[in-house]
């Protein structure tokens, strides 16, 4: 017989079951878009990406940056030398001054309706948390072209005038803006945008050559001293010694004080592809490609499963007239392209209007208008390898039988029921030895992580699926008379037809358990997450900062002494890093008053000691030469009580370090959300690390203020009850609240304090600075809170089971499909059942009724999977926590994000070991407490105590 054969019977196929494939065809077409989408997001950043590296710097340009957070300057005589290299042929400078940027009026005033706003770019009232980079060249002269707008002018003026990057939200050509410095606060304008482009921008190099730019004067002002450069530009003579030159000159910075960097285009292109940026897009077509391949499977299974007994006939008269297993798998095959190439050009066409509107929203985000050859190959190679195996045993089984055969074995109840018990005891026998295994490792060691995410999860996948006929059975026997009753169906005709076709059944419920199973298991994670960092309610409600430089001795106790004040708790912060094994690791030094906050007292800050004896640590404190260090940094740089700590501290001459030994290690649950946006990350970078020392050992080690933040609560209203944000009330009426609350607050302190009398400080170490004006801002951890809880805990949430919800409505798609096609195979049964009196009306209802039964039998199998898979993903981080903790050079790439890629502390939402203490019991705990000896392992999720 020839292949002749394949395609009459294909043609025939689809004339008499176009809804079965039109079902399968759109269905598998959302599931393909996805991975589409997450390819050409790839391939956009792998191709935008040498384009904007060219565009910033060109072949014959080199750029040199001090990077040093701490010390970012380069030495005079490296930019003499550079410029006496005769391959050079001109070194341009630029100094680059750091500034709060805040929405302003003409006025010079703070645009408080934007500023408070929660739409329109505003963020309610959150003091921004850092520092933007304001980069100012030698010529006055923005580096690149302005896209819009004009040059910044030369000479000084009170308005400071900004050319920005394009991609900055809400800062179009003429938009006022309000510049907090080290000197005070400024009025600012932006009067050209730069053109950039989102590839490089995600990459560290990208942001710091992108960055807003400003003439000399401008940077002088907002500075108050002369700065040594920043940046150096480096034109070279001919673009061929580029490579040379970067050869000879990259060693010699090895030497010199703080940390300095060579760019050029090549370098530019490799921090992007290796970027945060470019491991998104690796991690997004990962997960795409299994998402992808689950769904298709099921998706095939659960439509062709409804083929086997029309299969069998087709089979059997092939085979009959001489059809060989080859012309049958042709078929099979056939099929497979067939449903794979509508499924694709369906997705391609998802794609396309999604690109186009999104181009047309955002331009920004625009991306080539058509999907790459490429990215179309590879998405239609995972449809067909993924339809293929969703129709493989369908068509096994279909040719291992005749009708007859098949129509008596799955009429058989008994043989029906041995199947269903001997694929479910397989199951839990597979997750027993999976179980057995896991447990055999080491807890918390990295061989576990990668036990269960190589083995553990796959086994999980398993044991449902052949768990799933058990669980359809006993779902039918349980509910068959209530949804028969339910929907006015009769219980026989119903439990007939869900079980006369299983292969059907089955593959519509694991389509179903996959969208929901994955709901249940990111709802589980994120529970995890949003409730790690959730502030201490113990934390008092009000963080007032008073900025730039702070408060002086007298007025700190002038402010304190005041009845609204007297409870407060003084706090002098300093942004700075750590210096460990060469690698600087960003920190944030908290100066305390020790007795007033530490002690025991019911007014104290909830500190929480792990290990350490705290009077002694109480009494190092005040000596001034030791410090509390935060379990976390403690945990994942294996630091413990005794260790001694380098801490980098401002010197505009050199790198200069302060040396603690650690008395103590210590919680302060969900201080790093506290702190998140209001001003204490000056530098930009997430903290690591935070050490507690005595305020006066921070006043006398660091060029810092007496006091730059105060902590508390207001006096108790009149029953008595402490104020607090009102979350009972409307969102516009509970924001109004607070909003007067805090600009009460504000307002008493402007009125105690003195805010534009001139103040001399040295921020850098050395040069004195005079601030003309200093702004009190308050930040309600209140609202805070409740936003962690409500809205942005609620959007976050959201976020997350998007896409799970996403793979729940192609999972119904499929399902949709699975029944069309069921009710097309079962034609004959449907047509005695009409004769003997079935309405359509009721054959309506039937379809309901199986609907209803095959979504209950999908519930228990999406909780194991969501349900177990998520405790077992919520361990992975630990394990990983531990194989991580180890020398820079032997870190290993992050495995699917949960893993931490460079840096040596895993990511925020890890679980890692501390030097003492217990594991912890459960997600999320609040409070830890152990009666465990010293010496053991203590767990805590990293993140959750903030810092």
């Amino acid at each position: 017989m020839s292949s002749s054969a394949v395609r009459l019977l294909l043609a025939a196929k689809l004339r008499s079951h176009p809804g079965r494939f039109i079902a399968a065809g759109v269905a598998i077409a959302f599931a393909t878009a996805l991975l589409l989408a997450a390819l050409i997001g790839r391939q956009a950043l792998r191709d935008q990406t040498p384009r904007a590296a060219q565009t910033l710097l060109g072949p014959a340009e080199v750029h040199l940056a001090a990077t040093d957070a701490v010390h970012p300057f380069v030495e005079s005589g490296l930019i003499e030398s550079l410029r006496a290299d005769p391959r050079v042929s001109f070194v341009a400078t630029a100094v680059t001054v750091r500034a709060v940027d805040l929405p302003g009026l003409e006025s010079g005033e703070l645009d408080t309706e934007t500023f408070y706003s929660l739409g329109d770019g505003g963020m309610g009232g959150w003091i921004p948390g850092r520092r933007d980079a304001f980069v100012a060249w030698d010529d006055d002269k923005p580096r690149g072209p302005v896209a819009s707008g004009r040059q910044l002018a030369t000479g000084e003026s009170d308005l400071i005038e900004i050319a920005v990057p394009s991609v900055i939200w809400g800062q179009s050509v003429g938009s006022w803006r309000l510049l907090e410095s080290d000197t005070g606060v400024h009025a600012a304008r932006v009067v050209g945008i730069l053109p950039t482009d989102m590839a490089m921008v995600a990459s560290p190099p990208g942001i710091r050559l992108t960055a807003r730019q400003i003439s000399a004067s401008a940077a002088l002002k907002l500075a108050g001293r002369s700065l040594p450069p920043s940046d150096a530009r480096v034109y070279l003579q001919h673009a061929e010694d580029k490579v040379v030159f970067l050869a000879d000159w990259r060693p010699r910075l090895r030497d010199r004080a703080g940390r300095l960097e060579f760019w050029d285009s090549t370098s530019l292109q490799e921090a992007a592809l290796r970027g945060p940026a470019a491991e998104s897009a690796r991690l997004a077509v990962q997960s795409a490609v299994l998402l992808a391949g689950a769904c298709v499977v099921c998706i095939a299974l659960s439509v062709q499963g409804n083929a086997v007994r029309e299969r069998a006939a087709q089979s059997s008269l092939l085979r009959c007239l001489g059809a060989n297993r080859k012309i049958l798998a042709m078929l099979v095959l056939a099929e497979a392209i067939t449903m794979a190439a509508i499924s694709v050009l369906g997705a391609v066409l998802l794609v396309w209007a999604a690109m186009a509107g999104l181009a047309a929203y955002l331009p920004m985000l625009r991306v080539p208008s058509m999907p790459d050859l490429a990215s179309i190959a590879m998405a239609a190679g995972v449809t067909l390898l993924g339809v293929l195996a969703g129709a493989a045993w369908p068509a096994i089984a279909a040719t291992r039988r005749l009708p007859g055969d098949f129509d008596v074995e799955q009429d058989d109840p008994e043989r029906v029921a041995r199947f269903a018990n001997r694929s479910a005891i397989t199951g839990v026998s597979i997750a027993a030895l999976a179980a057995a295994m896991i447990s055999a490792t080491p807890a918390q060691s990295f061989t576990r992580a990668e036990l269960l995410s190589w083995f553990g999860v796959p086994c999980l996948a398993l044991t449902a699926l052949l768990a799933t006929p058990l669980i359809i059975r006993w779902t039918s026997r349980l509910l068959v008379r209530p949804v028969g009753v339910l929907t006015r169906t009769e219980s026989l005709v119903l439990a007939d037809h869900v079980a006369a076709d299983g292969a059907r059944s089955a593959g519509a419920v694991i389509a179903i358990a996959i969208g929901l199973g994955g709901f249940i298991w990111m709802l589980c994670w994120g529970a995890s997450m949003l409730e790690s960092f959730i502030i201490d309610p113990a934390i008092p409600r009000w963080l007032v900062s008073i900025h730039p430089y702070g408060l002086d001795r007298d007025e700190a106790m002038e402010l304190l002494s005041k009845p609204e004040f007297e409870e407060y708790h003084p706090l002098t912060l300093v942004d700075t890093h750590l210096n460990k094994a060469d690698i600087a690791i960003p920190t944030l030094v908290m100066g305390i008053d020790v007795e007033r906050s530490l002690g025991r007292e019911p007014g104290s800050l909830p500190f929480e000691f792990i290990n350490g004896d705290r009077e002694s640590a109480e009494a190092g404190l005040k000596r001034g030469d030791m410090c509390l260090v935060s379990a976390w940094y403690a945990a994942s740089h294996r630091t413990r009580v005794g260790d001694r700590l380098s801490v980098a501290t401002p010197s505009i001459d050199g790198r200069a370090e302060r040396t603690y030994r650690v008395a103590g290690i210590l919680e302060l649950r969900g201080w790093r959300m506290a702190t998140k946006l209001n001003k204490v990350r000056l530098h930009g970078d997430k903290h690591t690390a935070m050490l507690v020392l005595d305020a006066n050992a921070v006043r006398r080690d660091f060029p810092v203020a007496d006091v730059n933040y105060l902590l508390g609560d207001t006096l108790p209203i009149a029953d008595g009850s402490p104020s607090r944000f009102r979350s009972d009330l409307s969102k516009d009426e509970a924001y109004a609240r607070s909003r007067d609350d805090r600009i009460a607050i504000e307002s008493v302190i402007a009125e105690a304090i003195d805010l534009k009398r001139p103040v001399e400080h040295r921020p850098d170490g050395e040069t004195v600075v005079v601030v003309e004006e200093r702004v009190v801002q308050v930040d309600g951890l209140d609202r805070t809170r409740a936003s962690l809880r409500g809205d942005w805990g609620g959007a976050a949430v959201k976020r997350m089971g998007q896409a799970p919800l996403l793979v729940l409505g192609l999972s119904l798609l499929s399902v949709s499909g699975a029944l069309v096609g069921a009710f097309q195979a079962r034609s004959r049964e449907l047509g005695v059942l009409r004769c003997c009196g079935l309405t359509r009306w009721g054959l309506a209802r039937l379809t309901i009724a199986e609907a209803l039964l095959l979504g209950a039998a999908a519930i228990p199998v999406s909780v194991l999977l969501g349900g177990v898979g998520a405790a077992m993903m919520l361990e992975v981080p630990a394990s990983w926590a531990t194989g991580l903790i180890l020398p820079a050079s032997s870190q290993r790439r992050p495995f699917l994000g949960l893993g931490c890629g460079q840096a040596s502390p895993p990511p925020p939402w890890s679980v890692v070991s501390r030097p003492c203490g217990r594991r912890i019991g459960s997600v999320g705990q609040r409070r830890l407490r152990s009666s465990a000896p010293r010496g053991e392992v203590r767990l805590i999720q990293a993140g959750r105590s903030g810092l």
